[in-house]
């Protein structure tokens, strides 16, 4: 009896260890993220606070880290999208073209996201390529900014096999000061769910 409960207790640790380690690993990965995000809102090269906003500057506020906003998606290429004016928060416009759509899944409903160029980044040589995430749900205007809150991938992923993480989502200078201009979340992102997930309202 004593060794089969020893051999039980051996079973638990070694079947669980794995998952511990890989959630452990995600969750220090997230809090080096944002550590880096609150470093860069310190630094006067970077940031979009003024100084004395700076001093007072204690972090953003984020929600809870949850794995489950890591989702993986599937982009489906859309090389026939003309480019098309895109409304920025200074009542400009700005040329941007849809590359694709992304399928995922999140809290078990499917939903999709539209990922987009902006033309005049991607003609300048040398400029990296940034491939623009943006979205809004139900949370925005209420525990996140009113004008949504972006992801973004530096170059674009190869293949179809893409990963969403919604625990990466940030403001767009416009939260912090209106000297900013952001580009507007398009209609296709509006998403009719709450995200609990990434930097809250600032």
């Amino acid at each position: 009896m004593r060794f089969l409960f020893l051999s039980v207790i051996l079973l638990c640790l070694f079947s669980f260890e794995p998952i511990n380690a890989q959630n452990v690993s995600y969750i220090e990965e997230i809090q080096a993220y944002r550590k880096e995000q609150n470093a860069e809102f310190l630094n006067p090269s970077k940031s979009p606070l003024t100084a004395q906003e700076r001093k007072e500057f204690k972090g953003h506020d984020f929600f809870s880290i949850d794995e489950d906003y890591r989702v993986q998606a599937r982009f489906e290429p859309t090389p026939d999208s003309k480019p098309f004016p895109l409304n920025t928060s200074k009542g400009t416009t700005q040329l941007y073209k849809r590359i694709g759509i992304l399928h995922f899944e999140l809290k078990g409903k499917p939903y999709t996201l539209e990922a987009y160029l902006q033309i005049q980044r991607f003609t300048i040589p040398g400029q990296k390529t940034y491939v623009f995430l943006p979205l809004i749900d139900a949370t925005t205007g209420e525990s996140t900014y009113d004008a949504g809150r972006y992801l973004h991938y530096e170059g674009i992923p190869e293949g179809t096999d893409w990963v969403i993480d919604f625990n990466k989502l940030y403001n767009p200078y416009c939260a912090y000061s209106d000297k900013y201009e952001c580009p507007m979340v398009p209609e296709p992102n509006h998403l009719p769910i709450a995200v609990e997930a990434g930097v809250k309202g600032y």
